[in-house]
């Protein structure tokens, strides 16, 4: 099929390079003129494993072709997704001023090659219910195109999105035109697996989808965070009740690992738009409120553990902070825990020393000259008071241990993921800190400072 993808940001990139992939003719639209010409230069501008590799390929033999211009674009295309921004208003409501226009610029396009077939605009955007059939009803009066509207969410993790999108687990499509429905089975045939997994609903019910998932998620992360504090107060191991609750098969293993907080570009904000959405039903969700509520404390309670622990006011301790992006495997920093970490620190008066293996150039963004960056895990804990872990990058876990403590003023580690070795830490001298697990206390061997 002749596919357009309008912007190629994360989600357009992903997508446009996996449908290329499976044999589609694809043509990405970009108007930001220095990510044009990244991608047209055959680079790729996001880092996503595996995304590169494949881009280059498809890009390589002409099955994915970016440009500027909408309307070549769309000349002979069959489906176009917009994936395009649809950022929260201050009241909390949805700004559809991009998607809007994306859409109109679209239908304008088809409008004046006279295409005299039926084009299927696909929203990728994750939008509040409502927002799909607006989108049509607007279109249609705005322009004489041939066009049906689908919602088509994605459900893409950030370090796994290709693999995500090359082998869905299901495929969800709201709209109302079965003409519509059958184009976009067309599209998917080759990553249907079961037809069961194919889901044709109403526009609402696919927008509420989205939301409902993510927020379900960002629950289950939510109550084993806080879980950890009981963990904490009663010496449980929170790792022991993952799996005992895990193996249950009414519960599942998927998203119940305890740490210092999720962050990303979709939990922290399809959760607030799902309060938003609840209260213009006017219906107040307790439940969703909580699970924001959750989040934020466990940040906080980071940080106030890392002040408790080290037994003195943060205020001149220098903290070293390993891990920038909200996971590993992307250099996204957007929600990320350490942004929050990071401030509380510094608002409490600590040096920070930071180091990712992704996020580096986007958190200094954020940060600046208020933070020394190092090149290195072992650079940024030299002369540190204590490390405090908050990305899960495997990398830390294989660091040499001894060297670090050897160089640190106190040889602390609060490993915010629960990802390092218990032993290791216990044989390398550290008094270690994991998030409601049992803590590794060997006798503090504290430096005089110079």
């Amino acid at each position: 099929m002749d596919v357009t993808v309008i912007g190629c940001g994360y989600v357009g990139l992903v997508t446009g390079t996996c449908l290329a992939a499976i044999g589609h003719t694809v043509r990405g639209v970009e108007k930001d003129p220095a990510k044009l010409k990244t991608l047209q230069d055959g680079h790729c501008p996001i880092f996503e494993p595996g995304l590169q590799e494949l881009m280059q390929e498809n890009y390589a033999s002409g099955q994915l072709q970016f440009t500027g211009d909408v309307k070549s674009a769309v000349k002979d295309a069959e489906v176009v997704f917009l994936c395009v921004g649809t950022p929260p208003k201050a009241d909390g409501t949805v700004d559809m001023s991009f998607l809007e226009g994306a859409g109109k610029e679209v239908c304008d396009a088809l409008a004046a090659n006279n295409n005299e077939y039926m084009v299927t605009i696909i929203v990728k955007s994750t939008v509040p219910p409502g927002t799909n059939r607006r989108l049509y009803n607007f279109l249609r009066e705005q322009t004489k195109a041939h066009v049906q509207v689908v919602s088509n969410p994605e459900f893409l993790k950030e370090g796994t999105a290709v693999d995500d999108c090359l082998r869905p687990d299901r495929i969800v499509i709201g709209g109302e035109s079965p003409e519509a429905f059958r184009m976009m089975r067309r599209l998917y045939d080759p990553l249907v697996k079961r037809e069961e997994n194919f889901m044709t609903m109403n526009w609402e019910s696919a927008e509420l989808t989205k939301y409902a998932a993510n927020s379900m998620l960002a629950a289950r992360i939510s109550f084993m965070n806080e879980m950890t504090i009981l963990c904490e107060h009663y010496g449980a191991d929170i790792e022991d009740i993952r799996k005992g609750i895990g193996s249950d098969n009414r519960i599942g293993p998927a998203f119940l690992k305890a740490g210092c907080g999720y962050g990303g570009s979709c939990f922290p904000k399809d959760v607030a738009a799902m309060e938003h959405i609840s209260k213009a039903a006017g219906h107040e969700s307790l439940f969703v409120h909580a699970v924001q509520t959750v989040n934020k404390n466990q940040k906080k309670r980071f940080v106030d553990k890392i002040e408790c622990k080290l037994g003195r006011p943060l205020a001149g301790a220098t903290i070293a902070v390993w891990g920038l992006a909200f996971k590993a495997d992307t250099d996204d920093i957007r929600e990320s825990s350490a942004l929050d970490v990071i401030k509380y620190l510094l608002e409490r008066g600590a040096h920070v020393k930071a180091h990712d293996y992704k996020g580096m150039e986007n958190m200094k963004q954020v940060f600046k000259d208020s933070v020394e960056w190092c090149g290195d895990p072992v650079t940024a804990a030299a002369g540190a008071d204590a490390v405090a872990l908050v990305t899960d990058w495997p990398q830390y876990t294989t660091l040499p241990f001894r060297k670090i403590s050897a160089t640190m003023n106190t040889p602390i580690i609060f490993d915010g993921r629960n990802c390092l070795h218990r032993d290791v830490m216990r044989e390398s001298g550290f008094q270690y800190y994991p998030m409601g697990r049992p803590a590794v206390e060997n006798k503090l061997r504290l430096k005089t400072r110079a």
